[in-house]
């Protein structure tokens, strides 16, 4: 007989049925994507053809037309190609091309991170088929590459969080590439978040709400009259980049803006969230206490509301310039200096 440890190791997780798993490798009730309309086979294959096309001259493209790149990262990345434009797009295929070797090397050195990171593999992902089995191929490649970026940025070293972002490239990527894009993303898209205080994260909720108070004020007095201070949400939906907070359609195509357009596309989808929330006074009156608005928030909005083409469609038809984003960040930042010092 099995001991208990080792029976442990080798089971699955209990909530995770392997006969119902959706095509991105999630046990769901249904094994399917619910609410999802049918996909137009002709209209994926001509995207597909575009990014193809598009990938094979990723540098002339990015440097004479960013704009139609955008477009089309807007519109969404054909599956089938996400993991090579992902990579082209955060800079992970140049930093693994200049740097043959370095993974495995660092991924081989002893970490001072490597107990907190074991435990956290444990509670990401575990609905998904590549980490479900305790101590299986999937979670031994995360602690991998979480292992080797602490080694790699001793400075920054492991956080919670790092392993929904490590994760979410794992079910695309193999790991040496999953690495790299972690690498870029975490240094040149998210610096400081996952710094001490984590004031990144403080500065970019700031700038959110000052962005909700500029079109919708009644949110704003609402939040601020229930207690409720983008601290207590946005730190989780900034640091996990909304892995853990929407439908996962919904999350990829928010990923495919987030590596084209940068950081501003998490302070946009979350001020998204915010107006579909409580935009309506009937929520408002109803969510009349913390505790029932952060609950509402976190656990209760419509899926109707998160369903990927209406929550993308609504979010790039906000009145959000560059300019404003830019005004709210300096203004926020002043302040945020002379509290901290």
């Amino acid at each position: 007989m099995l001991e208990a440890g080792e029976d442990r190791k080798r089971r699955t997780c209990n909530e995770f049925n392997p006969k119902t798993i959706n095509r991105y490798g999630f046990s769901s009730p249904t094994g399917g994507n619910p609410g999802r309309s049918p996909i137009n086979q002709s209209l994926s294959r001509e995207r597909e053809q575009k990014w193809f096309e598009m990938l094979r001259s990723w540098d002339r493209v990015m440097t004479s037309d960013y704009r139609r790149v955008k477009a089309r990262c807007r519109k969404g990345i054909p599956h089938s190609l996400r993991a090579a434009a992902w990579r082209a797009l955060c800079g992970g295929a140049n930093l693994q091309q200049q740097n043959s070797g370095c993974f495995e090397e660092l991924a081989g050195k002893s970490t001072k991170w490597n107990e907190t990171i074991e435990k956290d593999l444990h509670r990401t992902y575990k609905m998904h088929e590549l980490f479900a089995e305790e101590g299986g191929m999937g979670q031994k490649e995360m602690h991998r590459v979480l292992c080797a970026y602490s080694v790699y940025n001793p400075k920054v070293g492991y956080c919670q969080g790092m392993s929904s972002i490590a994760g979410i490239l794992l079910m695309l990527m193999p790991a040496e590439q999953a690495f790299w894009c972690l690498v870029s993303i975490l240094d040149k898209y998210l610096p400081g978040y996952y710094s001490d205080g984590l004031l990144a994260i403080q500065l970019d909720g700031k700038v959110m709400e000052a962005v909700v108070q500029s079109i919708n004020p009644s949110i704003t007095s609402y939040l601020e009259e229930m207690g409720l201070q983008s601290t207590f949400y946005s730190v989780e939906w900034f640091m996990c980049v909304y892995t853990r907070t929407l439908p996962w359609e919904t999350v990829l195509r928010v990923w495919d803006m987030f590596l084209c357009e940068g950081v501003k596309v998490l302070i946009k989808v979350g001020v998204t969230v915010l107006i579909l929330a409580f935009s309506e006074k009937s929520v408002r009156d109803k969510c009349d206490s913390f505790d029932k608005a952060i609950k509402y928030l976190k656990y209760k909005l419509p899926k109707e509301l998160l369903e990927e083409d209406f929550f993308v469609g609504k979010m790039l038809s906000l009145e959000i310039s560059e300019r404003k984003l830019k005004e709210s960040h300096m203004e926020q930042l002043a302040k945020l200096k002379e509290l901290f010092g």
